[in-house]
């Protein structure tokens, strides 16, 4: 998640609940944002170009859903220049702390099973597709 600090700094790797970041650095557009973050999180996961992954952009509660879209919109071409594809995905407020700022971005290795298990009909209180 990243969280607005002031008018120029941002800490990456904020908790949902506040906890510790992994550091601070000047105000960075919602670009370079989301490559900051996505190359962090294929390099935790080691991840290769020909791989399939699926991309979660959760707003935090006061990130507007034209706001995540845009960071989903560059981690889905940055992805596609590495040669890294996108197969499933969600942009949405999936999991909110009242009206935080920010986002979080998750990813995750897809194969044929997942793939037909994110795809699979569901029907919640709360998420439906």
């Amino acid at each position: 998640m990243i969280s607005v600090l002031g008018e120029d700094e941002i800490e990456i790797g904020m908790g949902q609940h506040g906890e510790g970041g992994g550091g601070r650095m000047k105000m960075k557009s919602a670009d370079e944002t989301a490559v900051i973050m996505m190359d962090r999180l294929l390099a935790d996961l080691d991840v290769k170009p020909g791989e399939k992954l699926m991309v979660i952009i959760n707003g935090s509660g006061a990130t507007t859903l034209m706001e995540q879209l845009i960071v989903y919109r560059k981690c889905h071409k940055y992805l596609e220049e590495k040669g890294i594809e996108v197969v499933a995905s969600a942009v949405d407020e999936i999991l909110t702390v009242q009206e935080a700022a920010g986002f979080q971005m998750f990813i995750a290795r897809m194969d044929d099973e997942l793939l037909r298990y994110w795809n699979a009909p569901c029907k919640t209180p709360y998420f439906t597709k």
